[in-house]
C-alpha cells in the first residue's frame, strides 16, 4: 500500500519544506486549500499541495 501525501505545517521552515519538496526555498509557497505548504511557484510548480490532490483523487473514486 503506497503511504498517503502528508501536509507540509505552514510553520516549517521555507529551507526545509524545500527539501521536502525537492524545489528552492522561493519556490515554497500556501496551498489555497489547506494552507500547507507547497511547491507553489517555478518550473513544475503544483499550486495544490500533493495531501489536497491525493484526498481529491481519493473521493473521486
Amino acid at each position: 500500500m503506497e503511504e498517503k501525501p502528508r501536509r507540509i505545517d505552514p510553520v516549517t521552515d521555507r529551507a526545509a519544506a524545500a527539501h521536502l519538496l525537492g524545489c528552492a526555498p522561493d519556490q515554497v509557497g500556501y496551498c489555497p486549500r489547506c494552507q500547507g505548504l507547497t511547491h507553489r511557484y517555478g518550473h513544475g510548480a503544483q499550486v495544490i499541495c500533493a495531501a489536497c490532490r491525493a484526498a481529491e483523487a481519493a473521493a473521486r473514486g
